[in-house]
């Protein structure tokens, strides 16, 4: 019963010392490579004192013969100076060379593999956004749309991109790490983990709310909010809130812009941080109360974009946002002295805002 339990527990240890292994790797690189110096040193020296070369000539002597290159220009020709080269190069230094040359070679393919995992510390990373939490479901979906209208959007096309997060332990999906994103395995909550992930040299930071359904999601957004502001970091700060409640507590938290989840459409979380304020005109336009749009059945014939904008203003109808061609085609905003001719209008009400009857209307325009 406790089998699979047990052999979970030994899986996750050994993937806490990884990290460990590597910085032992690290250590045996460079004590190789300080024995390597010491052995081309001793073998330098010899060379100078055995057979009457020049600091350069015993040098080059000593490297040709450690790499097994052997180019016969120089060569030792006395007892000692061959047995030195027998002990310090063809016992030691050939095989410590060999040995550097795998362990770099074996450190560069563990490095790779940690930080694709998301195990290793991003140390350049600066200027970024840094997206903490994922979605509980379709994470992969919703991040390829997020990650896509970011790279898509003009003003954050070049930054950069990473993502603090526990649900990617094998590594990000190749969709998004062929967009340049990368990752950092943790939780916001642990000790430092904010500090590895760069936030205090973050241009954005987003949280999001793991799980849309469950409110107790906000408490976790508030603990993050919480220690992020305990860094003082300058960066824009965009978090997720469920409950409408809390989105003054996010915003005494630190938060610069509070947005519900919407896994639909992250464009609005986009816009969001290049535009702050429209995240809460797009909300209003989702819902009745407040200001909302309406479609306005109205026939218009050939008459000015400005004056439609201007009439409906003047007589505190509504502000025009688009309008349904004759073809059923919407058009949004569209060039100020441009004619059209319409099947209805798109504007924007509020919703105490009495409208007249739509023959009323038209007849503004005669």
């Amino acid at each position: 019963m406790n089998a699979f339990p047990l052999l979970l527990r030994r899986k996750n240890n050994r993937r806490q010392f990884r990290k460990k292994i590597h910085r032992h790797d690290v250590k045996d690189l460079q004590t190789r490579f300080l024995l390597f110096a010491g052995v081309i040193g001793l073998h330098s020296i010899a060379m100078v004192s055995f057979e009457d070369l020049n600091w350069w000539q015993a040098f080059w002597l000593t490297m040709t013969s450690a790499s097994t290159t052997g180019y016969g220009d120089i060569s030792a020709a006395s007892f000692w100076g061959q047995f030195s080269t027998i002990v310090l190069i063809y016992g030691m230094g050939i095989t410590l060379l060999a040995q550097i040359a795998s362990d770099y070679v074996e450190l560069r393919i563990t490095r790779k593999e940690l930080h694709i995992k998301g195990r290793l510390e991003w140390t350049n990373m600066n200027d970024h956004i840094l997206i903490i939490n994922t979605p509980k479901y379709n994470a992969e979906s919703y991040l390829e749309l997020l990650i896509s209208q970011i790279c898509s959007t003009p003003e954050l096309a070049d930054t950069p991109i990473q993502i603090l997060t526990p649900d990617f332990p094998e590594g990000l999906p190749p969709k998004l790490r062929n967009l340049g994103v990368v990752h950092l395995t943790g939780d916001a909550t642990e000790e430092d983990m904010l500090l590895s992930a760069g936030v205090k040299t973050a241009k954005y930071i987003i949280v999001l709310a793991p799980d849309v359904q469950d409110g107790h999601c906000d408490s976790l957004t508030f603990d993050i909010l919480h220690r992020i502001k305990s860094y003082n970091t300058p960066a824009f700060i965009m978090s997720e809130a469920i409950n409408d409640n809390n989105r003054a507590r996010f915003r005494n938290a630190g938060a610069n812009a509070v947005i519900r989840p919407v896994r639909a459409y992250p464009e609005m979380l986009v816009r969001s941080l290049i535009a702050p304020g429209t995240e809460q005109v797009l909300e209003n336009l989702f819902r009745h109360q407040g200001d909302h749009t309406i479609r306005l059945d109205i026939h218009l014939e050939q008459v000015t974009w400005s004056k439609v904008v201007i009439t409906l203003i003047q007589n505190d109808i509504g502000t025009a946002l688009g309008y349904e061609d004759r073809d059923g085609k919407i058009i949004t905003h569209p060039q100020t002295g441009s004619r059209i001719t319409t099947n209805s209008l798109i504007i924007l009400v509020n919703d105490d805002q009495p409208l007249p009857p739509a023959d009323d209307i038209r007849k503004l325009f005669q």
